[in-house]
């Protein structure tokens, strides 16, 4: 009578059944035979010694592999007697038994293969079935498998005490057990082996490590043949920038020699934790949300009540993800199930059931989306927004208050085109007296870019404010850009149509269109003296609008003329520390309790000059030189609950302006002697408030405001900004990215749990 099974047997032909297993031992670490039961091969075990000892077991260099002949298949006709017993080698400890529900040697072609139900579930349904995604089906015939053994060429094996019961053809190995299978590893306290079928089973502190994303679990469950398993109660960390490597199937083989280290046992708890960027998701300018650190997320933490693999995807239950290197984190992204499956070279598709935000282990918002698709690793943050849609402000183009939700179009390979639907509620409750139907209550906005080479690239975007297309002219704008990169530089070939620029005092100013070069330079740091140079040089053909009487029909004020220009500018600055002090720890209690990275107090004056000058085909030269100064700082750490942070700036600049004006509204120089400042000052907890502002001291008129409301976490953040001078704004959700070194605490860990960490 067949042994119930966990993974169901797959016995590979007796010409096939051939392993090579490194017997590791030192000071007494043998492979044994049991004594009772007469081996029909003859061992030979080097002991390993030494500093060999702690190698990966590619460099082991000085142990020497086991090779075991060809073995058959014991005939399930004529099993062991159950009274026939095994003698354990003497003196020595008796070994753990394999788990009942471990597989035993089959007869070939026996299938114990079980017919999945059917489930609606996206999550749960392998890519093109219906069927359900039970633990992989691990019973197919070894024709099927998705990694032939015949290219498997060597299993390497290590551990304290290794037992090989040659009659059932199962090697059992206990203490500090480690067993490698081409690029992936399974350290654990206990492990059992069956030739035969080529199942392994570990138990006890399991990691279960394939390239770089290593993961921790209760106990595994292998199938060799086809590169699958399960594991229960996984966790561990994901890096996203070498996922679609890190989760195809293993690279057969005795490894590459890498040193990696796998028993994460040895490492301290989690230290060194730091900020490396962010990532946001608004219908404005999310300058402010990135606060110049702009990054893509890097690493996850993730935990699973069952994790379990094979050739053609991961799939998951009870799926917690978080960026928070804490716990209990204060962001989640939870899901009842998913899964993992690559769709080419570049794109993985992600599929899950129930999905939703968990913000503090409490307050739970469901997401609409039920796919994403990942672009080499990396996670559109528009999916993980908690808002059900974009929220912005457009008094110009859509009339105040609009919703939009962008969503990517699958398409393959490297370029990403993406739509997002807009409602214009400004526009219903006003202009179209709640028409819900009229065509110009909706708008829509669409975005292309992707490699034309190595150094090239293509971006465009366009822009519907109303899809009422009698008034396509003044509903449509876009822009297209192809940049290539040369040497440090950037050329940029550049198309806009309706452009809109704010000018200052001057307010919005529209460029009909503009065809045109532009080079741009990196920043230069010119030697030691602390100074920064950066310039750029561009040439276009612009339509826009004009005041000039000579370049307009006779009776017209303002309009439309066609001018070709071209503009060198060059800016040197210098930045000087007049004062810092020390950051808090990056503790989740002090440092990082209310920032995603330590606050520094500190206070610094720059200065800099800016020079420009442009030539028209009306012959005018526009000349301007600028200089300025500002005073920044920022006091307090963001660790107390009231007035712990502020942050200022203020600035002044002057404009001396030679030659002729522009021509053109959307670039002559107006506003000559500016005063500029604002303020963010925490009021209570992660609630901020501030504002920023600039005044032309020439007239005396405001030339800018904006107000600031910022709601500020370690792992995330809200930002509402609104102009009433431009009447723009918009609500904007950010993510941050962190990197850490050392083991961290499971999700539902107590507050504090680990304490030590210490900022690098």
């Amino acid at each position: 009578m067949p042994l119930p099974l966990i993974v169901p047997a797959v016995p590979p032909t007796a010409e096939l059944a051939e392993v090579a297993l490194v017997a590791a031992a030192e000071q007494g670490r043998w492979l044994e035979v049991p004594s009772a039961v007469p081996a029909p091969i003859t061992t030979e075990v080097t002991p390993m010694v030494g500093a060999a000892w702690l190698l990966p077991l590619a460099q082991a260099v000085d142990s020497t592999p086991l090779f075991l002949p060809p073995v058959s298949p014991v005939d399930p006709i004529h099993p062991v007697p159950e009274d026939h017993q095994l003698d354990v080698v003497p003196g020595a400890n008796p070994e753990p038994e394999a788990p009942e529900d471990f597989p035993e040697p089959e007869a070939s072609g026996q299938d114990s293969g079980q017919d999945s139900g059917q489930d609606s579930d996206p999550a749960r349904q392998t890519p093109g079935q219906d069927s359900e995604l039970d633990p992989p089906d691990l019973d197919h015939s070894p024709g099927e498998a998705a990694f032939p053994l015949e290219e498997a060429e060597a299993i390497l094996l290590r551990a304290n005490r290794q037992v090989f019961e040659p009659i059932r053809q199962i090697v059992t190995a206990t203490g500090d057990v480690l067993i490698q299978f081409g690029t992936d590893q399974i350290a654990a306290d206990r492990l059992w082996a069956n030739l035969a079928n080529r199942h392994l089973r570990a138990e006890g502190n399991v990691f279960f490590n394939r390239n770089n994303q290593i993961i921790e679990g209760d106990s595994v469950t292998y199938n060799l043949l086809q590169g699958a398993g399960d594991l229960i109660n996984a966790r561990g960390e994901l890096q996203l920038s070498t996922l679609d490597d890190d989760l195809s199937g293993p690279a057969l083989g005795a490894g590459d020699g890498r040193p990696l280290d796998y028993r994460l046992q040895t490492q301290g708890t989690i230290s060194q934790v730091t900020g490396t960027g962010r990532v946001a998701a608004a219908t404005g300018n999310p300058a402010a949300l990135l606060g110049g650190q702009p990054e893509n997320l890097r690493r996850l933490r993730f935990e699973s009540n069952r994790l379990y693999f094979d050739a053609e995807g991961w799939y998951v239950d009870d799926l917690r993800l978080t960026n928070d290197p804490f716990s209990p984190p204060e962001l989640e992204f939870r899901a009842s199930n998913a899964r993992l499956t690559p769709l080419n070279e570049f794109e993985d598709e992600l599929v899950f059931s129930n999905p939703r935000l968990v913000f503090d282990q409490g307050l739970t918002i469901p997401l609409w989306r039920r796919r994403i698709v990942l672009q080499r690793g990396q996670v559109p943050v528009e999916d993980l927004n908690p808002l059900p849609a974009g929220v912005g402000i457009d008094g110009r183009d859509r009339d105040g208050l609009f919703f939009e939700a962008e969503f990517p179009l699958p398409i393959d390979g490297p370029w990403t085109i993406s739509l997002a639907p807009q409602f214009l509620v400004g526009r219903w409750l006003g202009e179209s007296n709640f028409n819900l139907a009229a065509p110009a209550n909706f708008g829509l906005t669409a975005s292309l870019n992707g490699p034309l080479g190595a150094r090239t690239s293509l971006t465009g975007n366009i822009s519907l404010s109303g899809l009422d297309l009698a008034n396509l002219e003044n509903r449509l704008r876009a822009s297209f850009r192809g940049q290539r990169q040369i040497g440090t530089h950037r050329l940029n070939l550049e198309y806009t149509y309706r452009d809109r620029l704010f000018n200052g005092s001057l307010g919005f100013q529209d460029v009909q269109s503009s065809l045109g070069l532009l080079l741009q330079s990196p920043n230069i740091a010119l030697g030691t003296t602390g100074l920064n140079l950066n310039y750029q040089v561009s040439g276009q053909y612009i339509t826009a609008n004009t005041d000039r009487p000579n370049l307009l029909a006779p009776g017209v004020g303002v309009g439309l003329t066609d001018l070709a220009r071209v503009q060198a500018s060059a800016d040197l600055s210098r930045s000087f520390v007049l004062w810092q002090g020390q950051p808090l720890p990056a503790t989740p209690t002090a440092g990082l309790r209310y920032s995603d990275r330590p606050l520094v107090p500190r206070l610094g004056l720059s200065v800099g000059m800016r020079g420009v000058a442009t030539y028209y085909s009306s012959d005018d030269l526009q000349e301007s030189i600028e200089g300025r100064v500002s005073l920044s700082g920022q006091l307090g750490r963001l660790q107390r609950n009231t007035f712990d942070y502020t942050q200022f700036n203020l600035g002044f600049s002057r404009s001396f302006i030679g030659g002729d004006s522009s021509p053109f509204l959307f670039d002559r120089f107006i506003d000559q002697t500016v005063l500029s400042g604002g303020i963010v000052q925490q009021i209570y907890g992660p609630f901020l408030a501030g504002f920023q502002t600039a005044l032309n001291l020439d007239t005396g008129r405001v030339i800018d405001t904006n107000l600031i409301f910022e709601y500020r976490r370690r792992t995330y953040g809200l930002l509402l900004s609104y102009s009433p001078t431009q009447d723009t704004g918009f609500l904007g959700f950010r993510i941050s990215t962190f990197d850490w070194v050392g083991r961290t605490a499971p999700f539902d860990a107590a507050p504090g749990t680990p304490s030590d960490v210490i900022v690098q």
